[in-house]
């Protein structure tokens, strides 16, 4: 199932990112930001994405292999280790630093941004919508099957050390790493609306991820997909399973 990406789309290009820039995206995985980043900065622009897993950027470049894209490169690195893949590349080299729920997956992200500083141009832009699952979830009317799979992402996070909370953390990230901040937005995350991935799609695509952090089995997995595709059936009831930040932020 392909997402439409759009409010990502909208948040990125509302903080300032634009035709002919230079974009260090962090964390591109299977390349759906990459993408975005792609179309907003167009042809004269160039994006260099980086991810620590080779499985996920063999993915992301067979996207951008299938669809002629040519202004983006793809680099194996692993941000926690440093700046040192940017070795070699001249300073400043890029006009903008973004990513999308990366950050919560760092154990010292102001750190990680504030030594690729120096390859960001004056008055650059950091950008990053990240999310925050310990507020959802919320409704109105019992949705039991919906309340437990979002305990079970939220069990998943947990395990794997990932900060659930970086979206209220992103103002006081950003202004650490030595950053200007210029402003937060916040979005609820309705269950089967916009560009989200429903549920039962989301449990099944982490269901390794699931099983590894022994919180569900695939067979456990199967059957409460069936049981929250069955408690949909209503489409008048409203789920709210988190939200959304996205923060931006200039090179002092």
């Amino acid at each position: 199932m392909k997402r439409s990406n759009a409010t990502t789309e909208r948040l990125f290009k509302n903080a300032g990112i634009e035709v002919g820039m230079r974009v260090l995206e962090l964390g591109c995985g299977p390349g759906e930001v990459t993408e975005v980043l792609s179309e907003l900065i167009g042809a004269s622009g160039q994006v260099l994405a980086i991810d620590r897993s080779n499985e996920m950027l063999a993915i992301a470049q067979d996207r951008f292999r299938e669809s002629g894209i040519r202004n983006v490169r793809f680099l194996c690195a692993d941000l926690s280790e440093g700046p040192s893949f940017l070795q070699g590349i001249a300073q400043p080299a890029f006009d903008a630093i973004a990513g999308r729920r990366v950050l919560m997956y760092l154990s010292k992200p102001d750190a990680v941004i504030r030594g690729l500083l120096p390859w960001l141009t004056p008055r650059g832009i950091v950008i990053f919508e990240e999310a925050d699952s310990t507020i959802g979830p919320g409704r109105v009317a019992s949705m039991p099957s919906h309340d437990k799979a979002v305990a079970w992402l939220g069990e998943m996070l947990a395990v794997e050390g990932v900060d659930r909370s970086m979206g209220f953390h992103l103002p006081a990230t950003l202004t650490q790493a030595g950053l200007r901040l210029e402003g937060i937005w916040a979005e609820a995350v309705i269950e089967g609306q916009g560009d989200q991935y429903p549920l039962p799609e989301l449990l099944r695509l982490l269901g390794p991820r699931l099983e590894s952090a022994d919180v569900a089995t695939r067979a456990d997995i199967e059957q409460l997909t069936a049981q929250i595709i069955a408690e949909a059936n209503d489409p008048t009831q409203v789920y709210m399973s988190g939200m959304r930040f996205c923060a931006s932020a200039r090179k002092i």
